[in-house]
Protein backbone atom coordinates (compact mmCIF):
# COMPACT_ATOMS: atom_id res chain seq x y z
CA UNK A 1 0.00 0.00 0.00
CA UNK A 2 1.43 3.40 -0.92
CA UNK A 3 2.57 5.49 2.04
CA UNK A 4 0.74 8.59 0.78
CA UNK A 5 -2.47 6.60 0.68
CA UNK A 6 -2.03 5.46 4.31
CA UNK A 7 -1.27 8.97 5.44
CA UNK A 8 -4.26 10.52 3.74
CA UNK A 9 -6.92 7.89 4.44
CA UNK A 10 -6.50 5.59 7.34
CA UNK A 11 -3.95 6.59 9.93
CA UNK A 12 -4.82 10.16 10.76
CA UNK A 13 -5.37 11.08 14.38
CA UNK A 14 -7.68 13.95 13.43
CA UNK A 15 -10.17 11.62 11.74
CA UNK A 16 -13.68 12.63 12.79
CA UNK A 17 -16.05 10.21 14.47
CA UNK A 18 -19.72 9.67 13.71
CA UNK A 19 -20.87 12.45 16.05
CA UNK A 20 -18.68 15.08 14.41
CA UNK A 21 -19.61 13.91 10.92
CA UNK A 22 -23.29 13.94 11.91
CA UNK A 23 -22.87 17.56 13.07
CA UNK A 24 -21.28 18.51 9.72
CA UNK A 25 -24.19 16.84 7.95
CA UNK A 26 -26.64 18.86 10.05
CA UNK A 27 -24.81 22.03 8.93
CA UNK A 28 -25.29 21.05 5.29
CA UNK A 29 -28.99 20.43 5.85
CA UNK A 30 -29.31 23.87 7.48
CA UNK A 31 -26.87 25.92 5.39
CA UNK A 32 -26.66 24.11 2.06
CA UNK A 33 -23.69 24.20 -0.30
CA UNK A 34 -21.56 26.56 1.75
CA UNK A 35 -21.12 23.94 4.47
CA UNK A 36 -20.52 21.09 2.04
CA UNK A 37 -16.83 21.79 1.42
CA UNK A 38 -15.90 21.01 5.01
CA UNK A 39 -17.81 17.74 4.94
CA UNK A 40 -16.28 16.83 1.56
CA UNK A 41 -12.81 17.38 3.00
CA UNK A 42 -13.63 14.99 5.85
CA UNK A 43 -15.38 12.22 3.92
CA UNK A 44 -13.19 12.22 0.82
CA UNK A 45 -10.47 10.09 2.51
CA UNK A 46 -13.13 7.61 3.66
CA UNK A 47 -14.59 7.34 0.17
CA UNK A 48 -11.14 7.04 -1.38
CA UNK A 49 -10.29 4.22 1.02
CA UNK A 50 -13.49 2.38 0.08
CA UNK A 51 -12.84 2.71 -3.66
CA UNK A 52 -9.13 1.89 -3.27
CA UNK A 53 -10.26 -1.37 -1.73
CA UNK A 54 -12.31 -1.97 -4.88
CA UNK A 55 -9.21 -1.24 -6.99
CA UNK A 56 -7.18 -3.73 -4.97
CA UNK A 57 -9.94 -6.32 -5.41
CA UNK A 58 -9.84 -5.75 -9.18
CA UNK A 59 -13.39 -4.37 -9.37
CA UNK A 60 -12.49 -0.79 -10.36
CA UNK A 61 -9.64 0.81 -12.28
CA UNK A 62 -7.47 3.21 -10.31
CA UNK A 63 -8.17 6.08 -12.71
CA UNK A 64 -11.89 5.85 -11.90
CA UNK A 65 -11.53 6.39 -8.14
CA UNK A 66 -11.73 10.20 -8.21
CA UNK A 67 -14.86 10.13 -10.38
CA UNK A 68 -16.50 7.61 -8.07
CA UNK A 69 -15.62 9.73 -5.03
CA UNK A 70 -17.21 12.77 -6.66
CA UNK A 71 -20.31 10.79 -7.68
CA UNK A 72 -20.70 9.42 -4.17
CA UNK A 73 -20.39 12.86 -2.61
CA UNK A 74 -22.93 14.28 -5.06
CA UNK A 75 -25.30 11.45 -4.08
CA UNK A 76 -24.71 12.26 -0.42
CA UNK A 77 -25.48 15.92 -1.05
CA UNK A 78 -28.62 15.12 -3.03
CA UNK A 79 -29.85 12.83 -0.24
CA UNK A 80 -28.87 15.08 2.64
CA UNK A 81 -32.47 15.66 3.73
CA UNK A 82 -33.07 11.90 4.02
CA UNK A 83 -30.18 11.34 6.42
CA UNK A 84 -31.41 9.77 9.67
CA UNK A 85 -29.22 10.91 12.59
CA UNK A 86 -29.99 7.60 14.33
CA UNK A 87 -27.94 5.78 11.67
CA UNK A 88 -24.17 5.97 12.11
CA UNK A 89 -22.91 8.47 9.53
CA UNK A 90 -20.04 6.29 8.32
CA UNK A 91 -22.39 3.37 7.66
CA UNK A 92 -24.71 5.67 5.70
CA UNK A 93 -21.76 7.01 3.73
CA UNK A 94 -20.51 3.54 2.84
CA UNK A 95 -24.00 2.55 1.69
CA UNK A 96 -23.99 5.55 -0.63
CA UNK A 97 -20.53 4.53 -1.88
CA UNK A 98 -21.79 0.98 -2.49
CA UNK A 99 -24.81 2.17 -4.46
CA UNK A 100 -22.61 4.52 -6.46
CA UNK A 101 -20.37 1.56 -7.26
CA UNK A 102 -23.36 -0.57 -8.28
CA UNK A 103 -24.58 2.22 -10.57
CA UNK A 104 -21.10 2.41 -12.09
CA UNK A 105 -21.09 -1.34 -12.73
CA UNK A 106 -24.52 -1.17 -14.31
CA UNK A 107 -23.41 1.60 -16.62
CA UNK A 108 -20.32 -0.42 -17.59
CA UNK A 109 -22.26 -3.62 -18.26
CA UNK A 110 -25.04 -2.14 -20.39
CA UNK A 111 -27.60 -2.13 -17.57
CA UNK A 112 -27.20 -5.83 -16.85
CA UNK A 113 -28.17 -6.98 -13.37
CA UNK A 114 -25.20 -6.72 -11.04
CA UNK A 115 -24.92 -8.80 -7.87
CA UNK A 116 -24.65 -6.79 -4.64
CA UNK A 117 -21.30 -6.71 -2.89
CA UNK A 118 -20.55 -9.66 -0.69
CA UNK A 119 -20.96 -9.00 3.00
CA UNK A 120 -23.92 -6.65 2.69
CA UNK A 121 -25.24 -5.83 6.13
CA UNK A 122 -28.65 -5.55 7.69
CA UNK A 123 -28.13 -1.81 7.29
CA UNK A 124 -29.38 -2.26 3.72
CA UNK A 125 -32.83 -2.77 5.12
CA UNK A 126 -32.90 0.32 7.32
CA UNK A 127 -35.73 2.62 6.29
CA UNK A 128 -33.48 5.66 5.95
CA UNK A 129 -31.20 3.82 3.53
CA UNK A 130 -33.87 2.54 1.19
CA UNK A 131 -34.15 6.03 -0.29
CA UNK A 132 -30.55 5.90 -1.47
Amino acid sequence: MAEGYRDSCLCRVDRLGNDELRALMADIVKHGKGASQQLLARVKPLLKAFYEGQVQAGRVRREEVEDLVQEAFMALYQRRASYDPNVPFRAWLIEIARYTLLDYWRSQSGNAVVEPLAGATALNHHEALRAI
